[in-house]
């Protein structure tokens, strides 16, 4: 249960919990014309069917989740899933002195995508110096780098299941010109974290534009 949920119910259960304790104080203001037994049971009927309400609002976000993770599996199964993407150090940077980090987008969707660009959103220290596509046939790198310059880079989409999705990888230069950040750094490199904007076309009925967001605390910066 979300925190929400929790404060409903804390403050429901209060409210219930001083009206059964004030009644037999406040009897003489509340039963004025009806006999105390009468007015108390009259009144404790009416505080379970606010109990009954409480816990219903109780049990909506328990309820609001169950519904937001079958539609999430539905999503999948029909292939609307939405693109994922990561990133990490790829393998030359693990075992050279590389400065490089690898953006992996996963296209679970049925449909094509379109990745327009990738945008740089935090910290403002560093700046994007690099964005290059990563592929193993040298080829097809060169039409993908060209495509995705134009803001038009295409990822197949997810249609054979038999199969591993279509992946897209970048290999991302971070740079900083910051003195402090530059008198801490090893071999002109530090870690610092970093967030990106990665802003795809999904090629649907709607064509609809969406922007997926990754977060990483130890992305390697190039300093000075």
């Amino acid at each position: 249960m979300s925190k929400i949920g929790y404060n409903i119910l804390f403050y429901c259960c209060c409210v219930t919990l001083a009206a059964i304790v004030l009644l037999p104080t406040y009897r003489e203001v509340i039963c004025t014309t009806a006999p105390v037994a009468a007015c108390a049971q009259g009144w404790l009927g009416a505080l379970s069917g606010w109990a009954a309400f409480a816990g219903a609002l109780a049990a909506l976000p328990y309820l609001a989740g169950q519904v937001r993770e079958a539609r999430r599996q539905t999503e999948f199964i029909v292939g609307d899933a939405m693109p994922t993407a990561n990133m990490h150090d790829p393998r030359e940077t693990r075992i050279e002195n590389a400065f490089s980090s690898r953006l992996k987008i996963v296209n679970w969707n049925r449909h094509p995508i379109l990745i327009r660009r990738i945008t740089l959103v935090a910290p403002s220290t560093v700046t994007l110096f690099g964005v290059e596509v990563e592929d193993h046939d040298a080829g097809r790198r060169g039409v993908l780098q060209q495509e995705y310059k134009r803001g038009r880079m295409y990822v197949p989409g997810w249609v054979d299941r038999t199969r591993t999705p279509t992946v897209a990888e970048f290999d991302l230069t971070f740079s900083t010109e910051v003195p402090a950040l530059i008198e801490v750094a090893e071999n002109n490199l530090v870690r610092l974290p970093v967030t990106l904007a990665i802003e795809i076309t999904v090629a649907d009925a709607r064509h609809r534009i969406e922007t997926l967001i990754v977060e990483r605390p130890d992305a390697l910066v190039l300093a000075g």
